[in-house]
């Protein structure tokens, strides 16, 4: 399966939307809370990747093949760091919950770019794939926490 799990249109989606006891209140909301939560876990660990190795941030315009390796080769050395080190103090710096890295990500995420070799039917079809999937998802959070679909 190829594509983007986006989350639901016209729902609450960012942590910020969430303050205090004012959890999801739907089966949409809570896949939506659980998207954009998962989002930010992922934006922190770019956020350390990218400190810890500067290339990251101007990637040089090498093909598309040479900067792969050198994503792989960071992440390569990040997790020798990780596993060997006593204390990370960058990757402490970046693991609180909920921080929001302010300029990471698109403001929508809704809005991301379609791959450009793409027919558009196959683009569609692919859509619907994933509306689909996360359908799926949703209807596994309405069963589980009983939640309005």
């Amino acid at each position: 399966m190829l594509g983007y799990l986006a989350p639901y249109r016209g729902q609450r989606y960012h942590l910020n939307d969430y303050p205090g006891n004012r959890g999801p209140r739907t089966a949409r909301e809570k896949f939506n809370h659980a998207h954009s939560s998962l989002r930010n876990v992922i934006e922190r660990c770019f956020g350390v990747l990218k400190a810890r190795f500067p290339i990251l941030k101007m990637m040089p315009p090498y093909s598309l093949r040479k900067q792969r390796d050198i994503v792989i080769a960071c992440c390569a050395i990040h997790n020798f760091i990780r596993r060997h080190a006593m204390e990370d103090d960058l990757f402490n710096e970046y693991g609180v919950d909920d921080m929001i890295i302010p300029g990471e990500g698109p403001s929508d995420p809704s809005d991301t770019a379609t791959y450009a070799n793409l027919t558009v039917v196959e683009s569609q079809r692919r859509r619907r794939e994933m509306d689909s999937y996360r359908d799926g998802i949703r209807t596994g959070m309405h069963l589980h926490y009983r939640l309005p679909l």
